[in-house]
């Protein structure tokens, strides 16, 4: 194989000279390929750093514009293919972990996801619940009371208490579905 001309070579490809660029690709190909694997430690991934960087050089060679010597601008650009796929795969990791994590939570109100329309929906069924029935949700759901308490503070049986918690459970279920009135309370 005989050597490139370094001054000229970046020229001809710009004028689309596939030989220059087929000639670059087989001077350089292996090297960058054993540096890359250095920081990669997998030769997979190293030649497919490398292959996407002469895809990029052939992609751009209208506008490429090289001032430093043809190989050291080839392994900078390597090594910095190199660092961008390592810190791709660290973010990927991290993602990966606080997805298991999530997934392994003991709260099952991190499975789901309350959106602020769901909330609205919720609000809605509850604003249409007769008076005394819409006291009492709240009374269980944003006060926290106990049904005796709620008996106690509105001066009613637990009885009561439960029969309307019943009939407004009933009610939401139908207007809004299980689902959003389930992490209601779950959220709680």
């Amino acid at each position: 194989m005989k050597p490139i001309d370094e001054k000229n070579i970046f020229r001809k490809i710009r004028e689309d000279d596939r030989e220059a660029f087929k000639s670059l690709f087989e001077t350089y190909y292996a090297s960058l390929c054993h540096y890359a694997s250095h920081y990669l430690n997998d030769d997979s991934l190293s030649e497919e750093v490398v292959q996407e960087l002469f895809v990029k050089i052939w992609e751009k060679r209208k506008s490429l514009d090289i001032d430093t010597s043809v190989k050291s601008y080839l392994f900078r650009a390597v090594r910095n293919g190199c660092l961008n796929q390592i810190q791709h795969d660290k973010v990927r990791q991290l993602h990966g972990r606080r997805l298991k994590e999530a997934l392994m939570s003991e709260d099952p109100a991190t499975d789901y996801l309350i959106t602020p329309e769901m909330i609205l929906k919720l609000e809605e069924g509850i604003e249409s619940l007769p008076d005394k029935r819409r006291e009492i949700v709240r009374l269980s759901r944003e006060e926290g009371l106990k049904y005796r308490e709620i008996a106690e503070k509105l001066q009613i049986s637990v009885k009561t208490v439960e029969a309307q918690m019943g009939l407004a459970l009933k009610t939401l279920r139908q207007k809004i579905g299980s689902f959003i009135l389930l992490m209601f309370f779950i959220k709680k």
